[in-house]
C-alpha cells in the first residue's frame, strides 16, 4: 500500500479512503491515481500519467498539477523504487 487511511502533511496535503478509493487533497486541488491497483505495486514509479485530477482551483495547467503532485508527494518513494528496480535489474544482469 502506498499510502495510509489519512496522512497530514505539514503543507496541508492528506490523504482520506473515499468508498473504498483513495483521494488525495492539495490546498487547491484533488487527486486520485488513475487506476487503484497502483497502490499495491512495488515497481511503480509514479508519473504524471498515473494521476487523474479530480479538482484544480491552481492557477496552473493540469499537466503542469501533475508534475507538481509528483514531486511533492512522490519523488522520495520514486526514487527509493527507481534505486530498488535498478539494483535488482544489475543483480539480475551479473547473475547473483
Amino acid at each position: 500500500m502506498r499510502k495510509s487511511k489519512r496522512t497530514e502533511e505539514p503543507s496541508n496535503q492528506y490523504l482520506e479512503v473515499i468508498n473504498n478509493k483513495y483521494c488525495y487533497f492539495g490546498p487547491d486541488y484533488k487527486f486520485t491515481l488513475t487506476d487503484e491497483k497502483y497502490h499495491n505495486y512495488a515497481t511503480l514509479v509514479i508519473n504524471p500519467s498515473h494521476i487523474k485530477i479530480v479538482k484544480n482551483e491552481t492557477s496552473k495547467s493540469n499537466q503542469e498539477l501533475k508534475e507538481q503532485i509528483v514531486n511533492d508527494w512522490f519523488i522520495e518513494e520514486n526514487e527509493s523504487t527507481r534505486d530498488r528496480n535498478n539494483r535488482k535489474a544489475r543483480e539480475k544482469r551479473n547473475g547473483n
